[in-house]
């Protein structure tokens, strides 16, 4: 080999080596560059704050998050825990009658562990005592703020407008930051949330595909409109609701504003919704205790007579032609056999949303 081309071919594999510096420094740095204008949530969807959001004491990622709702006025505090892997399917949980005001008592229960690994969002309204999730004709004035701290004061005024929140501003709101799909979504609620549970779905099927009522009175009409009045009345009033007027308005509007909010009226819209009634028979489950003492005999004959509204209710629903799922058992009126169907029914919900 001459000394020229042994010049041109240490030239050459110098040139070389020097590519592949610049090479490597290159990928280097668009790496780096890379990491760097990620946005935070890509390392996991749990482990960063969305606006308007923070961290819950309840641990388990959840997220408590305040949500504009021009409705009412105001920004409606939401529970949220995201889904594993950012899945776009949502669970709507929806509490009872004795919703705390700052919180929604589903996120103490071990719900939050079932679907701590799955690709769900679970969404926790929080409040609503007393207010049937539903859209009041006028704003309420309860005889009782419902908490004993407060026994002798005159609770403010609230024109609450809970379905109109849950259908039409909280969905956006859940798409635009958790990635939620306004379609593709699952409720539940206990008590007095498994009555809205239903009429929130048959009102909104393209919202909720898959509806699980648990021990609420879904007949309230069964005989005549008579017990619905009475009881919704007495629930809204005395926990923190309003009066029975302020719920449904005045004639002629009373009647179609009560009829929102009956589950066998609705029924046709669960024709394609996934819907599970579950009601226990006032006796006490093996695995369950017994709530303390003072509430032991509501939590079985208000159970009883439970069982007995939702009997009537699948009932009606079934000489409709819609398939409802009645899912019975030992339970009294407590949260264990609530957690328990909720489990039982794990790979069912995932299979609607997950």
């Amino acid at each position: 080999m001459s000394a020229l081309q042994t010049h041109s071919a240490g030239h050459t594999t110098g040139f070389l080596r020097l590519s592949s510096v610049v090479t490597a420094v290159l990928t280097a740095l668009a790496v780096m560059l890379m990491l760097t204008a990620a946005p935070a949530h890509a390392a996991g969807n749990r482990d960063w704050l969305r606006p308007g959001c923070e961290w819950d004491g309840h641990g388990h990622w959840i997220q408590k998050c305040r949500v504009p709702s021009p409705s009412n006025g105001r920004d409606m505090a939401v529970l949220v825990q995201p889904a594993a892997y950012g899945g776009n399917g949502g669970l709507y949980l929806l509490d009872g009658l004795e919703a705390p005001r700052d919180s929604n008592d589903w996120v103490r229960t071990d719900v939050m562990n079932q679907f701590l690994g799955d690709n769900v969002t679970i969404v926790m309204p929080v409040g609503g005592r007393g207010q049937f999730y539903a859209d009041w004709a006028q704003a309420g004035q309860p005889l009782s703020s419902g908490y004993s701290s407060e026994i002798g004061q005159v609770p403010p005024l609230q024109w609450a407008q809970w379905e109109t929140f849950l259908t039409a501003e909280l969905p956006d709101w859940l798409q635009h930051h958790f990635g939620v799909s306004p379609n593709r979504n699952s409720i539940a609620g206990i008590s007095m949330g498994a009555l809205p549970t239903l009429t929130l779905a048959s009102r909104h099927p393209d919202q909720f595909k898959q509806a699980i009522a648990l021990s609420g009175f879904i007949d309230p009409t069964a005989a005549t409109h008579i017990p619905m009045l009475a009881a919704v009345g007495s629930a809204g009033s005395s926990f923190n609701g309003g009066q029975v007027w302020e719920l449904f308005g005045s004639s002629p509007a009373f009647s179609s504003n009560m009829n929102k909010l009956d589950p066998v009226a609705n029924i046709q819209g669960l024709r394609n919704v996934d819907t599970i009634v579950y009601s226990g028979n006032g006796l006490k489950h093996p695995a369950d205790g017994f709530p303390p003492p003072p509430n032991i005999p509501l939590s079985i004959l208000g159970e009883f007579f439970i069982n007995l509204s939702s009997i009537s209710f699948v009932t009606k629903a079934r000489a409709q032609g819609i398939n409802v799922e009645h899912q019975q058992g030992d339970g009294l009126h407590t949260w264990a056999p609530w957690v328990r169907v909720m489990r039982d029914n794990h790979s069912r919900i995932l299979g609607a949303v997950g």
